[in-house]
C-alpha cells in the first residue's frame, strides 16, 4: 500500500493521477478517498508477495505533496501505551531509520489529531533507538507515522532521495518582512520545491535580471529583489512602495501578455490571472523565443476536470517548444501555497 498526501479538497484529483499513472505502468491496484481527507491510499492486490513493487516517482505526480510507502495500518493504540505496537511494527518492516515523524493529513480532522498525538514523537523516538531501529546517515530511510484516527495510524516509510523533506509535504518556509501580499509564498515554495537553495545560489544572484508578469502588488517581485536580481514588475496595476523602495524593481505599466523584453533575460515569473492554457502558451512562447531561460508560471485551474486541464496545459507547451533547438525541462505541482491552482517550472536544459 501507498499513501499520497495531498490538499484537501483534491483527492478524486490525486487519484485519478495516480490511477493514470498506474495504467499507463500495467500495474494493478485501487485508489481509496473521501472527501476533504487530504489523503489518497493506494492498494495493491498480493503486494506482499509481489517481485516488484509499483511505486510512482513523487516529482512525476502533480496532486501529491508526499508520498510514503510499504504501508501497513496499526490500530487499537490507545493510551497509556501507543509506543509499544507503534515500534512492533516497525520493527517488522526489517529497516533501520534516519528519523520518525509523526503526521497527521493536512484537514481539519487531521490538525486536530495531529495536536493530540505530536507529543509521541520524542518517546518513539527514544523508544525506537533502544530497539536499535534509528540510524544514522542520509542512506537511512525515514519512518513516518500518519494517524487519521485518534486510535489508529499508518506507518510506513520515504526515501530521501524521492521524498519532500517537509512532514506531510508542508513547508516550513519563512515570509518576507513587510511583504505586499501573501502570495510571495508561492514563489518562495515553487522555488525550494523545483531548484533548491543550493542551485539558487547560482542561478538566481546578484547580477541576473528578472521579468515579472503581472506583478502588482509586487510580492514576486519582492522575493526576487531579495535575492539581489533586478526585476522589471510588469503590470498596469500599482506595485507596493516597499518593494520599489528595493531600487532593483523596475515598475512597467503594461499588459502582461504584450510586454516583450529588450534583450533576453534569466528569469520570467509569471502570476497573472487568466485562462490556464492562455498561461502555458505565454510561458511556452518565452522559453521558444529565447526570451528567458527559466519561468516559473501558475495555471489557475477550473473547479472540475483539473487533471485534464493541467494535461492540456502540459500539451500547449510542448506544442511551443516542439520545433526549438535543445532540451527542456516542465515540472507541474499543487504546492501547499497554491490554491485553485498547479505551479509550473520550465527550464532550458
Amino acid at each position: 500500500m501507498l499513501l499520497f498526501h495531498c490538499r484537501a479538497g483534491f483527492e478524486a484529483d490525486c487519484a485519478e493521477e495516480i490511477a493514470e499513472a498506474a495504467l499507463s505502468a500495467g500495474a494493478e491496484g485501487r485508489c481509496e478517498h473521501q472527501p476533504n481527507e487530504a489523503y489518497v491510499i493506494w492498494r495493491s492486490p498480493n503486494s506482499a508477495g509481489a517481485r516488484q513493487r509499483w511505486v510512482p516517482p513523487l516529482e512525476n505526480l502533480v496532486f501529491a505533496r508526499q508520498r510514503i510507502d510499504r504501508l501497513r495500518p496499526v490500530d487499537a493504540l490507545q493510551a497509556p501505551d501507543r509506543v509499544t505496537p507503534l515500534v512492533a511494527s516497525a520493527q517488522a518492516l526489517g529497516l533501520r531509520f534516519s528519523t520518525v515523524w509523526i503526521e497527521a493529513p493536512d484537514s481539519e480532522k487531521g490538525r486536530r489529531l495531529l495536536a493530540a498525538v505530536r507529543g509521541l514523537a520524542d518517546p518513539l523516538h527514544t523508544a525506537l533507538s533502544a530497539a536499535g531501529l534509528i540510524a544514522s546517515g542520509r542512506r537511512s530511510a525515514r519512518l513516518h507515522v500518519c494517524f487519521v484516527e485518534p486510535q489508529c495510524a499508518y506507518l510506513g516509510i520515504t526515501h530521501l532521495e524521492d521524498s519532500v523533506p517537509w512532514p506531510m509535504g508542508i513547508p516550513r518556509l519563512r515570509s518576507i518582512a513587510g511583504a505586499p501580499s501573501r502570495s510571495g509564498m508561492k514563489l518562495v515554495e515553487a522555488l525550494a520545491t523545483f531548484i533548491g537553495e543550493d542551485a539558487l545560489i547560482t542561478r538566481m544572484r546578484a547580477g541576473r535580471m528578472a521579468v515579472d508578469l503581472g506583478a502588482a502588488p509586487g510580492g514576486w517581485s519582492q522575493v526576487l529583489a531579495s535575492r539581489g536580481m533586478r526585476v522589471i514588475a510588469v503590470d498596469n496595476g500599482s506595485i507596493a512602495r516597499e518593494v520599489l523602495a528595493t531600487q532593483l524593481v523596475e515598475h512597467r505599466r503594461e499588459d502582461a501578455f504584450r510586454f516583450r523584453p529588450e534583450r533576453p533575460v534569466d528569469w520570467m515569473v509569471c502570476d497573472v490571472v487568466a485562462a490556464p492554457a492562455r498561461i502555458a502558451a505565454l510561458a511556452g512562447q518565452w522559453m521558444a523565443r529565447g526570451w528567458c531561460r527559466e519561468t516559473i508560471f501558475n495555471l489557475k485551474l477550473p473547479n472540475k476536470a483539473r487533471l485534464r486541464e493541467v494535461s492540456r496545459c502540459e500539451e500547449v507547451i510542448e506544442r511551443a517548444l516542439a520545433k526549438t533547438a535543445g532540451a527542456h525541462q516542465l515540472r507541474l505541482k499543487h504546492l501547499y501555497h497554491d490554491r485553485e491552482e498547479v505551479t509550473g517550472h520550465l527550464r532550458r536544459l
